[in-house]
């Protein structure tokens, strides 16, 4: 086998590296699907109590919901995009207690999978 190995590295070295980079990729992105379906699947992670520490796309994905009903929920700019900073930093911001944002954002997601289930 190692034979036919050599003998591509040899012959179609390109080819070749094409083939295993497409292979590494491959993998890389099969076991990140995994892993992140894992994780979200977990019925610890789905409608969390919200903390400083998260993000407005991680409570999105707590609560299966689109970033822009998050946005609406905390009334961010619609047209920007979904910042990476922590609830934290964007309650001082817009002046929220962080219990607040949590309530607007549970009647938000229940208000849009009442929604979703009337389509």
């Amino acid at each position: 086998m190692w034979h036919r190995v050599k003998d591509l590295w040899t012959h179609n070295r390109l080819p070749f590296l094409a083939f295993v980079a497409i292979l590494v990729l491959t993998c890389f992105f099969g076991m990140r699907t995994v892993s992140q379906s894992i994780y979200w699947a977990d019925p610890a992670r789905q409608n969390q109590t919200l903390a400083e520490w998260m993000t407005p796309r991680y409570v999105a994905r707590s609560y299966a919901i689109p970033p822009e009903v998050v946005k609406a929920a905390w009334g961010l700019d619609a047209d920007g995009p979904l910042r990476r900073a922590s609830l934290e930093t964007i309650a001082a911001e817009i002046g929220l207690p962080l219990e607040e944002m949590e309530r607007r954002v549970t009647e938000a997601a229940a208000a849009w999978h009442q929604g979703r289930s009337h389509e």
